[in-house]
């Protein structure tokens, strides 16, 4: 299988092309607030207000708090402002002092621009080739009026000719209408393939394909990875559980001893109601079908503990805790 991929020069000329116009377009911001924040200072005021109506639908003036253009493509100076308790020194976000391009996030936002268009490229490029296909060559170029067009030259594996025609436009938007709020490029393309027509799978649904495969075998070790971990701690049950059971046996059967009962009768006596004949044989009787239930599950306690396939077949039903475990024996 053959896919296409986009020419890095080309890719470095839309990224040059993308980071030049942002640059351009943080600087008429950096030219336009250095103008108002200079302005400020000269008539000796310290913030900047903005009017707006509160609660009382009362038209209001409020300082202009300047924190959240430090979060995007502005590199601001502020002047400091000093805690009267602490006497650390801080920003004070309501009085800028000047700003300049901040050129490392222009930088890594025309990258991640230039990423998505030639993703967005190479997908269709790929959703024209056959997994059979072979490419032989590809020319591009980046052209005037904003877009790029080229052609993925190959063969089929027949040896017969085609050509996928690509033509990309981009726009560009601006302010508030773009994502990070000075320019931001969306792309779109136009592509056909001519000649031979493409047989079987596409190189794009293949490489689809295979991620979602990934996706799938990345949970599946993570289950994997769960179960066994699991699995390792069930192993050690048999031994577990057993010292437990061997107490609850004991306790059972203690209630049903002399002793025992004879515990109950005077407590019957002491709560004013009669515990004769028939309710010492039916206490018994049910109490010795509880030990009976947990000498069964003792005798496989201690057989698994030489039995680890049996044990791990229990595990593969389902039985995976000790709590399952005991539910299967009434315990």
């Amino acid at each position: 299988m053959t896919q296409f991929n986009f020419p890095e020069n080309l890719a470095d000329d839309l990224q040059d092309e993308i980071y030049n116009k942002l640059v351009a377009s943080v600087q008429h911001d950096v030219d336009t607030w250095n103008k108002k924040w200079a302005k400020r200072e000269q008539e000796g005021r310290t913030f900047d207000t903005k009017k707006k109506y509160n609660r009382r639908d009362e038209l209001v003036e409020e300082k202009i708090y300047y924190y959240g253009l430090t979060k995007g493509l502005l590199d601001i100076k502020f002047f400091q402002t000093e805690d009267y308790i602490t006497g650390v020194q801080a920003n004070d976000y309501h009085r800028p002092w000047y700003c300049k391009v901040h050129y490392q996030r222009c930088h890594d936002q025309a990258r991640a621009q230039r990423e998505r268009a030639v993703a967005l490229c190479e997908e269709r490029a790929n959703g024209h080739l056959a997994v059979t296909d072979q490419v032989i060559n590809h020319k591009f170029r980046l052209a005037k009026a904003n877009l790029i067009d080229g052609v993925v030259i190959g063969k089929t594996a027949t040896n017969e000719d085609f050509k996928i025609h690509l033509q990309m436009m981009w726009n560009y938007r601006y302010g508030e209408n773009s994502a990070n709020g000075y320019m931001t490029q969306y792309v779109q393309y136009r592509s056909d393939r001519r000649g031979a027509k493409q047989e079987g799978k596409s190189v794009q649904q293949a490489k689809t394909d295979a991620q979602k495969q990934a996706k799938l075998d990345e949970k599946q070790a993570i289950i994997d990875q769960k179960n066994l971990a699991k699995w390792e701690k069930f192993q050690k049950l048999p031994v577990q559980m057993e010292k437990w059971i061997d107490k609850e046996i004991k306790k059972l059967a203690e209630i049903i001893s002399p002793e025992g009962l004879a515990l109950m009768q005077k407590t019957a006596e002491h709560m004013g109601y009669e515990f004769n004949d028939e309710d010492r044989e039916w206490k018994i009787k049910c109490i010795s079908k509880d030990i009976e239930q947990h000498n069964t599950l003792r005798n496989d306690l201690r057989h698994w503990q030489n039995d680890e396939t049996g044990l791990k077949a229990l595990f593969d039903r389902g039985v995976d805790t000790r709590n399952k475990l005991k539910e299967m024996y009434g315990v």
